[in-house]
């Protein structure tokens, strides 16, 4: 019986079955991590397209200048320097089985929304293993509790230190920096600025440039102990990617459905560590 001034007449265990369920006709996707590492650094992938497991940079060291004393033969320098080696030793891989009764009966195309997930797995962890690399950053400066104008100034003269060419310097940080230098007025005021939001305009989540650092915000900037902020010059750091994320599709007779596997080759390092800062956050990055 129907109760006044409510419109539930039974309980939803004597209902639930004359009640339809709607779907959406489309497969929504989770929001993924932001992710900024990889379009940042050098990418050294044709290097490799050929095979090997080992890419070697040479370098050169600095020479100094001497004075000329009359009559004295001259020294010669030797400015070969240390080679750097990139390992290619990462192979990554997300499979998924999808069963031929899930394909019958479903309605949705199954491949494509679980190749979007698979290829979005792949994608984070080079980005993790890229952002990783804050271990051996040849700077760290210590923020305490939040990031503020001293602790930038720091990276800045810990890149000038390292005669870092002042284009191409990049700086990812996390979500908790980021609301930290929204707060910093010089950055974002207009009356600091004279540009309205210019400083954190937010444009492809680029948040904006401070000090001739493009700042990157990323939801992947690792936590060890305390957050990993990660400031660098393009070229400091390499990726190569000896096979791109590649889709590979397969039946199986003996499992009765579709074998889904996405997987890379490929191998991240620093190659001008001076060039690298870390900035620590004590809570999340």
């Amino acid at each position: 019986m129907a109760t006044t001034g409510s419109n539930v007449t039974r309980s939803i265990a004597q209902t639930a079955q004359y009640i339809q369920e709607a779907w959406s006709r489309e497969i929504e996707q989770p929001f993924d991590e932001i992710l900024a590492a990889g379009k940042l650094v050098q990418d050294r992938s044709g290097l490799v397209s050929d095979g090997g497991d080992v890419v070697r940079i040479p370098f050169t060291s600095k020479v100094t200048a001497r004075v000329k004393s009359a009559s004295t033969q001259l020294t010669f320098d030797s400015p070969e320097g240390t080679a750097i080696a990139l390992n290619i030793d990462k192979h990554y891989y997300v499979g998924v089985l999808i069963e031929d009764i899930a394909k019958i009966q479903s309605n949705y195309d199954l491949k494509s929304a679980f190749q979007q997930r698979m290829s979005a797995g792949i994608a984070l962890q080079i980005d993790t293993d890229l952002m990783g690399l804050y271990s051996g950053a040849g700077t760290t400066v210590s923020a305490g509790a939040a990031v503020d104008d001293a602790d930038m100034l720091a990276v800045v003269v810990a890149l000038d230190d390292a005669e870092t060419p002042p284009s191409m310097r990049r700086g990812i940080i996390g979500h908790n920096t980021k609301a930290d230098l929204l707060g910093v007025n010089k950055y974002t005021a207009y009356d600091q600025t004279g540009k309205t939001g210019k400083a954190v305009d937010g444009s492809l989540d680029l948040t904006g440039s401070i000090y001739g650092m493009d700042i990157y915000h990323s939801g992947n900037v690792q936590t060890s102990g305390t957050g990993r902020n990660l400031f660098f010059h393009k070229s400091a750091i390499n990726l190569a990617k000896q096979q791109a994320p590649k889709f590979e599709l397969e039946y199986s007779v003996r499992d009765l459905g579709w074998l889904c596997a996405i997987h890379a080759v490929y191998g991240v390092g620093i190659e001008r560590a001076g060039s690298v800062v870390e900035v620590t956050r004590t809570t999340a990055p």
